[in-house]
């Protein structure tokens, strides 16, 4: 009785280890990814010539937090440099039509 107790106690420790594990890696994961789609929206807005100064600082910072373990940070930061560089895209595309109004004639 006293071996299946331990066996029992063991098994579920590593399963609570191994589950750990996994949901730190999905964590990594999922920052590594946001922080790709902020990249490529700021890659987007370099080239419409309208990237934010804030975007680039923004990814450089969660990429940090990566490196800190500070998966939920880091995929909070990247998720604000990709709308800021989604928005940078739209930015230029509104500049593009509506710069001709404001030269004075």
């Amino acid at each position: 009785m006293k071996i299946t107790k331990k066996i029992t106690s063991i098994a579920i420790g590593l399963l609570i280890s191994a589950s750990s594990s996994i949901v730190i890696a999905d964590a990594k994961s999922d920052a590594v990814s946001a922080c790709g789609a902020a990249e490529m929206a700021r890659k987007a807005a370099a080239q419409a010539q309208m990237e934010w100064t804030t975007t680039g600082k923004l990814i450089k910072a969660a990429n940090k937090a990566i490196g800190k373990g500070e998966f939920d940070k880091a995929i909070s930061v990247c998720n604000k440099a990709k709308t800021q560089g989604e928005t940078s895209v739209i930015q230029a595309s509104i500049e593009s039509l509506a710069w001709e109004s404001r030269v004075p004639k």
